[in-house]
C-alpha cells in the first residue's frame, strides 16, 4: 500500500513539473488564464483524483468512521452501564430499607419480648419478696409472743430477784 502512495507521489510530482508555466511567462502578468495550463491542471486533477481517493482519502474515511463508531458506542455502553448502575443502587437501597424495616420490627418484637419477661420476672420476684417478708414477720410475731410469754412468766421472779438485791434482804 505504500509503495502505491509512493508512485502516486511521485507520478503527481512529475506532472505538476510538467504543468508549470515558465517564469518568463509568469513575469508578463498575464490575468488571463493559459488554456494548456488549466486544461493540463484538469488532466492532471482527473488522473490524480481516483488513486488519491482510493489510497488515502477511503482510508482516512474509514479510519474515521471505526473512531467515531467506537466513541459514540463506548458513550452508549457507558450511558447504559451507568443506567444499570443506578437501576441496581435503587434496587440495592429498597433491599436495605426493608432489612431495616425487617430488623427494627425484629428489635421491636425481641424488646417488646423482653420487657414481658422482665415484668414476669420482677412480679414472680416481687410476690416471692412478699411470701418471705410474710414469713419473717410471722416468724418475728412469733419469737415475740414466746419473749412476751417468758418475759411475763419471769417478771415476778426477776422482779422478787430485784428487790431482794436492791433491798439486801430476801423478800418471802
Amino acid at each position: 500500500m505504500r509503495t502505491a502512495a509512493n508512485i502516486v507521489f511521485c507520478v503527481s510530482l512529475a506532472l505538476a513539473g510538467v504543468a508549470q508555466p515558465s517564469i518568463a511567462h509568469a513575469a508578463e502578468l498575464n490575468l488571463s488564464p493559459d488554456m494548456r495550463v488549466v486544461l493540463t491542471d484538469m488532466a492532471v486533477f482527473a488522473l490524480l483524483i481516483y488513486p488519491v481517493n482510493r489510497l488515502l482519502i477511503a482510508p482516512m474515511l474509514r479510519l474515521v468512521e471505526e473512531r467515531q463508531r467506537a466513541t459514540s458506542g463506548s458513550l452508549e455502553d457507558a450511558g447504559r452501564l451507568e443506567k444499570e448502575a443506578g437501576e441496581l443502587s435503587a434496587q440495592l437501597e429498597a433491599r436495605l430499607g426493608e432489612a431495616r424495616a425487617r430488623a427494627t420490627a425484629r428489635r421491636t418484637s425481641i424488646l417488646a419480648a423482653a420487657e414481658e419477661e422482665e415484668r414476669a420476672l420482677l412480679g414472680a420476684a416481687s410476690a416471692d419478696a412478699v411470701r418471705t417478708i410474710e414469713t419473717v414477720r410471722s416468724a418475728i410475731a412469733g419469737d415475740l409472743a414466746e419473749a412476751r410469754g417468758a418475759l411475763q412468766r419471769d417478771a415476778g421472779a426477776l422482779a422478787r430477784e430485784a428487790a431482794t438485791r436492791i433491798l439486801g434482804r430476801p423478800i418471802g
